[in-house]
């Protein structure tokens, strides 16, 4: 099975690198700064579950290389318009497309260019940045990538992709149920993203705080209401199965999107708490705290272009 991964960023990078290293047929899409540096330097990885070091096959836009059998992608949502441009010569009508990145509009956008049948379910669950000098570092006990059909079930293609993706140095899980998954974490991430750059804190001191806690648990509450009056498929038990999740974490835990802040570069805004408002109807409740989220990250955006 040939892969494309799209991006050999942090996520890409430690998924792809993974593959590589078990001997799977993997080249990345990258572009020409990023590319010049992996022939120079190959991939690095230094991961809690061992390090690993290697060169690796690279393209950049418009570099001929065939169609490939799955393409994933591992880049910010702000770059997908971009993305679908550049990997549409390396689709056939066989290609399986497995995005991994958070939210969930991203599905629809893919699906509407490539066409359903080629967009499979997908998420992942890690803790990973790079240095200054490009090194994947990979510090979670979690390094999981959940996928599946999206309208549900096990297929031939799924369980043969499953099979190139096991035994590759980190944890895949084949889902019958994937959009229930990527509601599960779009939650998750949401949440956690909106309060950690809304109080610029990791999480410890947030749930230790008890008028902080609140400001959280409502802001959760908003957006499981949300998602729940949009009909996504989540239980009774999404709710608190995120605060327990929120709990469990490392007080020094930051999101990603808090790190992304704090180096000055671009967030999500729009794709993660901006999508979840679009979805809200005035007439189903006021959403005051993910309005605050919003609003912050739309401050930061513009200080930006400043």
């Amino acid at each position: 099975m040939r892969f494309l991964i799209v991006g050999a960023g942090a996520i890409g990078g430690y998924f792809g690198g993974r593959l590589v290293q078990k001997g799977e047929d993997v080249t990345f899409l990258v572009r020409p700064q990023k590319q010049k540096q992996l022939r120079d330097t190959g991939l690095v990885i230094k991961s809690v579950h061992g390090d690993f070091s290697n060169p690796v096959q690279t393209i950049t836009h418009g570099e001929p290389a065939g169609p490939f059998d799955c393409i994933i992608l591992a880049v910010k949502a702000y770059h997908l318009p971009q993305v679908q441009r550049d990997i549409a010569p390396y689709v056939s009508s066989d290609t399986m497309i497995l995005p991994l990145l958070n939210g969930y509009e991203h599905f629809t956008q893919l699906m509407e260019a490539f066409g359903e049948e080629r967009v499979l379910g997908g998420l992942c669950f890690i803790e990973t940045t790079l240095d200054k000098e490009g090194t994947v570092i990979q510090t979670s006990p979690r390094h999981d990538i959940v996928f599946g059909e999206w309208h549900g079930g096990i297929s031939e293609r799924t369980q043969t992709l499953l099979c190139h993706l096991d035994n590759a140095g980190f944890t895949v899980t084949l889902s019958e149920n994937i959009q229930r998954d990527i509601w599960q974490k779009y939650i998750f991430i949401a949440s956690m993203s909106g309060i950690t750059t809304l109080m610029s804190m990791p999480v410890g001191p947030i749930l230790a705080t008890p008028a902080a806690r609140t400001v959280y648990e409502r802001l959760l509450h908003e957006i499981v209401s949300i998602a729940r009056n949009h009909g996504a498929p989540i239980d009774e038990e999404t709710e608190a199965r995120t605060l327990k999740t929120m709990e469990s974490l490392s007080p020094e835990m930051k999101s990603s999107m808090q790190r992304d802040m704090e180096k000055g570069l671009p967030v999500e805004a729009d794709h993660l708490h901006g999508a979840l408002l679009s979805l809200a109807s005035p007439e189903e409740g006021f959403y005051p705290v993910l309005e605050s989220v919003y609003g912050r990250l739309k401050v930061y955006e513009k200080t930006l272009r400043l």
